[in-house]
């Protein structure tokens, strides 16, 4: 049976350093600045390991690396893909139903860094999987957090096809939809209110750059549906790499790095470094919005 890799990143670089995306390969220390002040040898939980780009990356940097997604097949398929150092750090596999289950089969293992890269978007009560991440981490451990900005063109049309596809009941594969839209300061809160201290905060992916690409390939990408049902292959990936050529973007992106002061609050991406705040006082307004977030005792998680 052949596999279906929906979030491949063997061939992209660590969102640890940045990703290829939008014809530009984006580059950024919010991580690896950080990452260089942890000794080597801690241990490190890729939450939400997807391809396990990243989980090859905390390898190759001297972590032993706990690897949690939801399916174990494809999983081990991915980990055939790289070329595992022999630097004596460990990495294990765990596969579950969803996150609150892999959670809990690493009874009370502590990590000096838990990585949560595009995963968050994905769960229905994003506050109460990180705080069951929270109680894993060390006094003074750390965890690495993207989203996506919800205020962006992509993410707009990633409700509406959500909301479509409810409605039209069209099956969409565990870990697809966006099932959170929030803006930068909303995702902030969030993290703050699960009972961490927000370190720092980026934008990345540019808005010019990113709305641009959303220009082209929403109606591409619609249009290749449509023509598919009719019978009609096009292939509207590689139609939408000739429009948005390297050299198109590059231009934009030196437009976008000149005007970042002005556009960051619509730019595609937030990076987030926080840590727990146990001997950190919690002001009373994250007290309350921890309070009207609900937390089940298993909500229903997907992972990429």
């Amino acid at each position: 049976m052949t596999l279906t890799k929906t979030f491949d990143r063997v061939d992209d670089i660590s969102k640890i350093e940045g990703c290829n995306t939008r014809g530009i390969e984006y580059r950024w220390s919010t991580f690896s600045k950080v990452i260089a002040t942890i000794p080597v040898g801690q241990n490190a939980l890729d939450f939400g390991a997807g391809s396990l780009r990243e989980s090859f990356d905390l390898a190759m940097r001297g972590f032993n690396v706990t690897s949690i997604d939801i399916d174990s097949e494809l999983m081990s398929a991915y980990k055939s893909g790289y070329d595992w150092p022999a630097n004596g750090s460990l990495h294990r596999i765990i596969a579950a139903s969803d996150l609150t289950d892999g959670l809990s089969q690493i009874s009370d293992q502590k990590f000096a860094l838990v990585t949560c890269f595009d995963v968050l978007e994905h769960l229905q009560y994003p506050a109460a999987v990180l705080r069951l991440i929270e109680p894993h981490l060390t006094d003074d451990g750390k965890i690495f957090i993207t989203v996506p900005n919800g205020r962006t063109l992509f993410e707009l049309a990633f409700r509406f096809d959500l909301l479509l596809a409810r409605a039209t009941k069209r099956y969409m594969r565990p870990g697809e939809p966006h099932l959170q839209r929030n803006s930068p300061k909303k995702w902030k809160e969030i993290v703050e209110s699960a009972g961490y201290e927000v370190l720092q905060h980026d934008m990345e992916i540019g808005f010019l750059a990113n709305t641009a690409a959303a220009l082209v390939q929403l109606p591409l990408t619609l249009g290749g549906r449509i023509l598919r049902k009719l019978g009609v292959h096009v292939d509207a990936l590689a139609l939408s790499e000739r429009i948005c050529s390297r050299a198109r973007m590059a231009a934009i992106d030196r437009i976008d790095q000149k005007t970042k002061s002005i556009f960051s609050g619509l730019y595609g991406w937030n990076l987030l470094v926080a840590s727990p705040t146990r001997n950190r006082t919690i002001d009373e307004d994250s007290k309350s919005r921890q309070a009207k977030d609900p937390e089940p005792l298993r909500p229903s998680l997907k992972a990429l």
